[in-house]
């Protein structure tokens, strides 16, 4: 008996004519497997959630009746999908395109508790197939396809697909119609096209195709068994009909594969030449239920087209012969799905951004090995920041490969050397490196933004690895950023207790800054932004009181000013992206004698601040640690400092802020939670616009395990928990 293992998997193939549902394990599909008829349309109507909800029904069925529930579900689909689970096109399996649905959300809708993998059904075949090293698999059934697999390649580009997992949808190409056809009219395809490889040589086209060849030949029609079988409608016939009669050695049944193999076998002699192939392996209940008969039409034509010279040269009979192979049994999509998932357990996703590019992609790595002085952990959660923007956008010369420096993560292997951290904790992980400011993670180290992540024992050993509590909250990507506004309150007048302080600035950092002002006794905080979104957003969510809040125009300085009774504001802490300078150049008249400013962001290299009196200050110096003295314009004085990340005690700090019923509640201040596929897409939006979707954002967390291409507005409740159920 085979022993089910955490290898076991749950593997639907969903075909055009059949679904089917089995446990795989150690590469063998166990006894109980679930068919049932792909639903098809009645008057138009729509089938797609018909069908998942039964797929949905009898996984949850199957993985009742496993002794070792499993949460992996693999899905091969009969459709064109991309690597993420979106539809690209679902015509040949639904009867509609439903391009852009995204499957792989759909079914973790319904599956909560599963780990969902999409693929194409002939692209997750291949993996059954991968020692065979490199060839190529053909697909002969409710539609035509043909992928292309080299096991001597990274495991990303095994498969000749694109970024996306596309590629080999050879079916839908137009193909020379075969001669015999001339005059009887068109062959067409399911897609909508006509006159494509899928019009001559899928199953139900080569059914459509006995019509047409009825007309052409009506003598060699009624000395067909088929025509006897069809009592003379040919539309009656199914395929099972052409098997039994083709393998009877009816002339006219041969003659109808002869035609239908032909575009085929032309197509498979192209990529053969194009690529160098010399195997190809068929699958598909037409193909294969017909049997010998299709397989002796199929290399009849293969014989007559063969070319003389180039790659064909010196090409035998054997050769030609061992072009083409049947596949073993109708178990391809399923098991190549297990196999699939399998070598798929080998390897973890990041967000790799090239350098000098503004552009991220989503890739697959070789799962790092743990050494002795290392520790491994799985990131669950990742915060998107303004900082990763600067470099998607080119305004930072940071290039650490990898983006992202917030995450809440789960340590699952350690190093022999290693002690200051243990297997199953959860950690969050605080990116400056104590004694090096210039040593950080997601600007010149890789970032958090991947699945898995390898770093040094001596990370955990200065305090940058930070324990968390176990359910590991998705809202803890933001003790990071919590942790920089305690150090950057501590030097502005000491918090601002019992002071009046403005923040400008409405993104997060502003926001935690006032948070954290009103926690530590601040008399008044008063909070400026550019736009009015974000502002609104925040008083929504309880974060600002609206009569708080002020816009950022020529009149800040005098808005300021009658906010405070005329006092003005003891400290200004910046938090803008890229205009800092130009908004301090106007502020000066709010501000009370002996007030602080503090450069915390929207500062970039070079750039410079006006001071009253005309004199020109660096900022970069400020932000290290330099302190100036500036005359105000009433004649009183204040402070110029700055401040950049933050230590582990700020960290811990952070997190201590944030325990109990009575901490603060940083959860308000999510607005989205998204999937790493989706994470490209977003961050384009998100620099170019602001938004995501057209909607305003505060924090947008990136949810590592959430399958597809998944985008989710919250409001900041019911968010997700590491130690809890997605």
């Amino acid at each position: 008996m085979t022993a089910l293992t955490d290898t076991t998997s749950i593997c639907v193939d969903m075909g055009g004519t059949t679904t089917r549902i089995g446990v795989c394990a150690e590469g063998r599909l166990l006894p109980g497997t679930v068919r049932f008829a792909t639903p098809k349309p009645v008057a138009g109507s729509s089938i797609r959630d018909a069908h998942l909800d039964r797929i949905a029904e009898a996984v949850s069925r199957v993985r009742s009746a496993t002794p070792v529930p499993t949460r992996a579900v693999g899905l091969a689909v009969g459709a064109t999908v991309a690597a993420t689970g979106r539809i690209r096109n679902a015509a040949m399996l639904w009867h509609e395109p439903s391009e852009g649905f995204d499957l792989a959300a759909a079914v973790a809708a319904r599956l909560p508790w599963a780990d969902i993998t999409v693929a194409n059904d002939i692209a997750a075949a291949t993996w059954r197939y991968r020692a065979l090293g490199r060839f190529g698999l053909v697909t002969v059934s409710t539609g035509v396809a043909v992928k292309v697999f080299d096991d001597a390649l990274p495991f990303d580009r095994k498969l000749l697909v694109d970024d996306q997992g596309l590629g080999g949808e050879v079916g839908h190409v137009r193909v020379d119609p075969p001669a015999e056809l001339a005059g009887v009219g068109t062959p067409w395809c399911e897609c909508g096209n006509t006159g494509d490889l899928c019009s001559y040589a899928s199953g139900p086209a080569t059914m459509r195709l006995v019509a047409l060849l009825a007309t052409a030949w009506p003598r060699r029609w009624r000395d067909s068994k088929l025509a006897v079988l069809a009592e003379g409608v040919p539309e009656r016939l199914t395929s099972r009909d052409l098997a039994q009669v083709a393998g009877a050695g009816d002339e006219f049944a041969a003659a109808v594969l002869r035609v239908s193999t032909r575009p085929l076998a032309t197509q498979l002699l192209h990529t053969s030449a194009l690529l160098g192939l010399r195997r190809f392996v068929v699958m598909g209940g037409f193909a294969n239920g017909v049997g010998v008969p299709w397989y002796t039409a199929l290399r009849a034509n293969l014989g007559e087209l063969l070319p003389q010279g180039g790659w064909f040269t010196g090409w035998t009979a054997e050769d030609l012969d061992a072009l083409v192979r049947p596949s073993v049994d109708g178990d391809d999509s399923l098991l190549g799905m297990a196999a699939f998932q399998a070598a798929r357990r080998d390897q973890y996703r990041e967000l790799h951004k090239p350098v000098g590019e503004g552009r991220t992609v989503v890739r697959l790595r070789d799962r790092p090995r743990c050494g002795r002085e290392q520790f491994v952990a799985r990131v669950a959660f990742a915060g998107i920041c303004g900082t990763d923007l600067q470099m998607v956008r080119g305004e930072r010369g940071c290039e650490p490969g990898v983006l992202g420096h917030e995450c809440v993560a789960q340590v699952v292997e350690v190093g022999d050397g290693v002690s200051a951290v243990a297997p199953g904790e959860v950690i969050g992980v605080n990116p400056n490196h104590p004694h090096d400011d210039h040593d950080k993670i997601g600007h010149n180290q890789p970032g958090v933004l991947r699945e898995v992540a390898v770093w040094d024992g001596a990370l955990a050993d200065r305090g940058q690895a930070v324990r968390l509590p176990a359910e590991g909250r998705a809202e803890w990507v933001l003790l990071e950023p919590l942790a920089c506004a305690v150090r950057s309150l501590r030097m502005a007048r000491d918090a601002g207790r019992g002071g009046r302080i403005l923040v400008l600035g409405g993104g997060i950092s502003g926001l935690l800054h006032v948070l954290l002002a009103r926690r530590w006794g601040a008399r008044q905080v008063l909070l400026a932004n550019r736009g009015g979104d974000r502002l609104r957003l925040a008083v929504e969510r309880g974060v600002v009181a609206a009569e708080d809040t002020l816009p950022v125009d020529a009149g800040l300085a005098s808005a300021v000013r009658d906010a405070t009774g005329g006092a003005g504001v003891d400290a200004v802490v910046v938090c803008v992206s890229g205009a800092g300078p130009d908004l301090l150049t106007g502020l000066w008249p709010a501000l009370a004698d002996g007030a602080t400013v503090h450069l915390f962001g929207g500062f970039l290299a070079g750039d410079t601040i006006r001071v009253p009196g005309g004199d020109v200050v660096a900022a970069h110096p400020i932000r290290c640690g330099q302190r100036r003295t500036v005359r105000l314009p009433d004649g009183g004085s204040g402070v110029l400092l700055g401040s950049r990340g933050a230590s582990a005690e700020e960290y811990r700090e952070a997190l201590e802020l944030c325990a109990g019923p009575d901490g603060l509640r940083l959860g308000p201040l999510i607005s989205h939670v998204v999937s790493l596929d989706a994470v490209p897409a977003v961050l384009d939006d998100l620099a170019a616009t602001g938004r995501v979707g057209g909607e305003p954002t505060l924090r947008v967390v990136v949810d590592l395990r959430l399958p597809g291409h998944a985008v989710h507005a919250v409001d900041g409740t019911m968010l997700p928990q590491l130690a809890s159920p997605r």
